[in-house]
């Protein structure tokens, strides 16, 4: 039997949904942007400055991590491949964003047993960092992005 057409099926399918998944993260990213800005003026004069600034950071690491999954959606739809670089990267921006976020609170938790396990965390993370920035540039200087030929529609 011909079966062509269920993986034609399948393939709008998985289409359709990636469509509905980068619709949701661009609508997703956008009100968080908002929200972010809205939040850093909002509590300027409220909060130490240099903290209003790592909140921002963080709030916009997080938009760039959207906006990497979204890039990655629009790749998979236009291509109809399945590369891997870009999951690198939204891996190195959320661990930044990790290590910004406990260096803040580093800071009150000097002196403490918690102090310990925060230093541990950053080491983890900068080691985080640094495998996957070499596994990326590996991937880049030989010349290929991890990609897969994903099955899909065919318009």
């Amino acid at each position: 039997r011909d079966r062509s057409w269920i993986a034609a099926l399948l393939g709008y399918g998985e289409f359709l949904i990636d469509a509905a998944v980068g619709l949701a993260l661009t609508v997703g990213g956008g009100i968080l942007l908002g929200v972010v800005l809205y939040e850093f003026v909002a509590g300027l004069g409220e909060a130490p400055f240099i903290g209003q600034v790592l909140e921002l950071l963080s709030g916009l690491l997080l938009v760039f991590i959207f906006t990497e999954l979204i890039s990655t959606i629009r790749v998979v739809i236009a291509r109809r491949t399945m590369t891997v670089e870009p999951f690198l990267i939204v891996g190195m921006v959320a661990a930044i964003r990790r290590l910004i976020v406990i260096s803040a609170e580093a800071e009150d938790l000097l002196g403490t047993a918690q102090f310990r396990d925060l230093m541990l965390e950053i080491g983890l993370l900068a080691g985080t960092v640094l495998v996957l920035g070499v596994t990326v540039a590996v991937l880049r200087l030989g010349g290929r992005g991890g990609g897969r030929p994903s099955p899909g529609p065919t318009a």
